[in-house]
């Protein structure tokens, strides 16, 4: 069963601390593998990063056999649209993603802000491609992840299928040093508000 209380996203760092193992043994992924989750958001823009990991994947395997992925496709992306293999699980909408995450070895994922932050909490390594015109993504969350010291940025359109495995297969599992975010905002920002009333 999962711990309880569950965890929500703002607790990330308390379900790191306290919870990672289980979770993983509620979900069958064994202290021995090497869990690399995989994730593009909930819009179909990111399919071709899906359809590029899956097929890095044969490349990582061979140099890693203890890695399992977990691809996570959305709730517009049919999963049964990709095979899936020894290994590798595609998988549809998922509740409690962040949890997912905060539980991996490893994420590759897209440059959106909220999964990006998710992992840097839970101090999870993890790869990101920003989308190739997308300001946000490439500039305020690349320059926030920065500051952070946190993810490992990835350019789609430069990365094979072989470079992705050697950077799934060289970061998956790594120690990170990300700085600790910053809590308390929703305070701060009330106690400004106040002093203008």
């Amino acid at each position: 069963m999962s711990p309880e209380p569950t965890p929500t996203a703002t607790h990330v760092s308390l379900f790191r601390l306290r919870y990672r193992g289980q979770w993983r043994a509620d979900h069958g992924w064994s202290e021995d593998e090497k869990v690399c989750v995989v994730t593009v958001g909930g819009s179909g823009v990111g399919r071709d990063l899906l359809e590029r990991t899956i097929a890095s994947f044969p490349y990582a395997k061979q140099e890693m056999p203890e890695l399992r992925m977990i691809v996570v496709a959305g709730p517009r992306i049919d999963p049964g649209s990709f095979e899936a293999r020894d290994g590798l699980e595609v998988l549809g909408y998922v509740p409690d993603l962040h949890l997912h995450l905060a539980a991996s070895d490893l994420a590759v994922v897209q440059g959106g802000l909220t999964t990006t932050m998710e992992l840097t909490v839970a101090k999870r390594p993890f790869l990101y491609f920003p989308l190739q015109h997308h300001f946000e993504q490439n500039f305020h969350v690349r320059h926030r992840l920065d500051q952070y010291g946190a993810g490992r940025h990835m350019d789609y359109a430069k990365t094979s299928e072989e470079d992705l495995a050697e950077a799934i297969v060289t970061t998956i599992g790594t120690r990170v040093a990300y700085r600790d975010v910053e809590t308390g905002g929703a305070a701060r920002a009330a106690a400004l508000i106040a002093d203008l009333i």
